[in-house]
């Protein structure tokens, strides 16, 4: 049986080759430059419309471990758009370079899916503010109930608005959970003025029991971030509850 190494570099070399093809390259952890030894190869092959239906039964899933898209450039182009049912999938295009663009629009709808729309920005980040501030207002008022529950669920449910609204800042897409690590560690934040390492250990203590002192200080330093970059008003539209938050003291 074909090693999937061999497999994508045969794939390489035909769709460098085959004027049918105008379009080939990785995503997952591949395509960011992430991968292991035990990592799968997730492609893509763009192909001419006329060709489409062929490919797709030509090429598609023959060899384990290698797992692959044949499409079309309009179908590249439709999928993953920020409003439809795919948004979540936008990272996987994050950080990703075309192996093969023969007319150079590949790359450029890989570039558009893999960042937050400009117009977007403004409307996506206010939301995500709010979500995460009610995540952690909701999370202090169950550590005044002494609600153990509350609390973690709580602060656990605010942490991937969180992580949104700080990847937004810079134009970014939020990484996937167990990316997270990596893309931080590879391509930190710019605006937050805390190193990777604090963030993640933060996040850590956080989700291991709602931490109150790290959620205040990380709200804190958030909310300073976000009123320099212009995003005051989504945090003054809690009328004082984020201050509360901010500053509970348990007995």
């Amino acid at each position: 049986m074909i090693k999937p190494s061999d497999y994508f570099n045969e794939l390489l070399e035909k769709a460098k080759q085959d004027d049918n093809i105008i379009g080939f390259f990785a995503v997952g952890s591949r395509g960011k430059g992430y991968e292991n030894e035990s990592s799968d190869y997730d492609l893509c092959l763009i192909v001419k419309n006329e060709t489409l239906e062929e490919y797709k039964k030509k090429f598609g899933d023959k060899v384990p471990e290698v797992y692959l898209s044949v499409m079309s450039l309009a179908e590249l182009s439709d999928y993953a758009n920020w409003q439809s049912d795919f948004h979540w999938d936008r990272y996987d295009f994050a950080h990703v370079k075309a192996l093969v663009d023969k007319t150079g629009e590949v790359q450029k709808i890989i570039d558009e899916k893999g960042s937050l729309p400009k117009e977007r920005q403004e409307e996506f980040i206010n939301a995500q503010i709010d979500a995460y501030m009610n995540g952690l207002f909701r999370s202090v008022k169950s550590y005044r109930k002494n609600d153990r529950v509350g609390i973690r669920l709580e602060s656990a449910a605010s942490i991937p608005h969180l992580l949104n609204m700080l990847f937004a800042l810079e134009g970014r897409i939020a990484p996937f959970p167990d990316y997270l690590s990596r893309e931080l560690k590879s391509r930190p934040l710019k605006k937050l003025p805390w190193p990777s390492e604090k963030l993640l250990e933060a996040l850590l203590r956080i989700l291991e029991d709602g931490d109150l002192k790290t959620q205040q200080e990380l709200a804190k330093t958030v909310e300073k971030v976000c009123r320099e970059e212009g995003y005051g008003k989504a945090f003054d539209g809690w009328e004082g509850k984020d201050k509360w938050a901010m500053e509970y003291a348990r007995d």
